[in-house]
């Protein structure tokens, strides 16, 4: 079984935020525990005194808010780091990550009269079928697994939302092909009680650092951990799965490239 944690960046406005990200990690079952220990392990070596913060929040960490107040500011980016090291520290077939990135203006320009809610599910959708692909590719190597989508609260429209949109793949499909691996409904999670929302977020705040803001410090230290087709692979071999982008913008384009080429 594998455990697929959602987190997301940006908002689903037509204002606010230029992107809408959300970042996953699918984590093995029998990882859940070690995930557990190396995410405290991190927090323990930069607050070795109680108290200590419940979990890794990114953004909290980098902007020093909260208990991340007491962290020295030089010290701020080796606790991202760590994280990040935990992250990647997993076999690839323990830990894939995945991120779906959409440039809000470019899709609701295609998309006219569709709301936020919507635009989210549209990412959902894509994220669920890039899970899938990965389940499928780890049956036809001899591993056959199931997955089951975790998710940090939102809106309770959008949480209702996103239990019906897949019940709806799992009866019909998504637009690309039938879901065979992901079961039950949406599981929703607050971020302290999960390690691997705490991955998903180093995830999508790794990559929202990048795409937004041109800063690839973090995405070039995780960038391994995504989905890829096998070097070896019949099929478009080293292509990166778990990497999307909606959108036209030659920068961002280019940003995304220099991280997964």
């Amino acid at each position: 079984m594998y455990l697929c944690y959602v987190d997301e960046s940006g908002d689903t406005g037509r204002n606010g935020s230029r992107h809408l990200l959300l970042g996953a990690a699918a984590l093995f079952e029998g990882r859940w525990w070690n995930a557990q220990q190396e995410l405290s392990a991190v927090i323990t070596k930069h607050f070795p005194t109680p108290p200590r913060p419940q979990e890794i929040h990114c953004t909290d960490v980098r902007r020093g808010k909260h208990e991340f107040s007491r962290l020295p500011r030089a010290q701020r980016p080796q606790l991202l780091a760590d994280a990040c090291a935990a992250v990647t520290s997993m076999l690839d077939t323990e830990l894939r990550l995945f991120t779906v990135i959409i440039d809000k203006g470019y899709w609701f320009a295609r998309n006219p009269g569709k709301t936020g809610n919507e635009l989210y599910e549209d990412a959902f959708e894509q994220l669920v079928s890039r899970f899938d692909l990965y389940l499928r590719r780890r049956h036809a190597e001899g591993q056959p697994s199931k997955g089951i989508m975790i998710v940090d609260p939102c809106s309770t429209a959008l949480t209702a939302a996103l239990k019906a949109a897949l019940r709806r793949f799992q009866a019909a499909g998504t637009r690309w092909a039938n879901v065979y691996n992901v079961v039950e409904t949406v599981v929703f999670l607050e971020s302290h009680e999960s390690p691997g929302l705490q991955m998903a977020d180093v995830c999508s705040y790794a990559t929202w650092r990048l795409v937004e803001f041109g800063d690839s410090s973090l995405a070039t230290q995780i960038a391994s951990a995504f989905d890829r087709e096998p070097l070896t692979g019949l099929k478009n071999p080293g292509k990166w799965h778990g990497v999307k982008y909606f959108g036209n913008d030659a920068v961002v384009q280019a940003r995304i490239r220099a991280t997964w080429p």
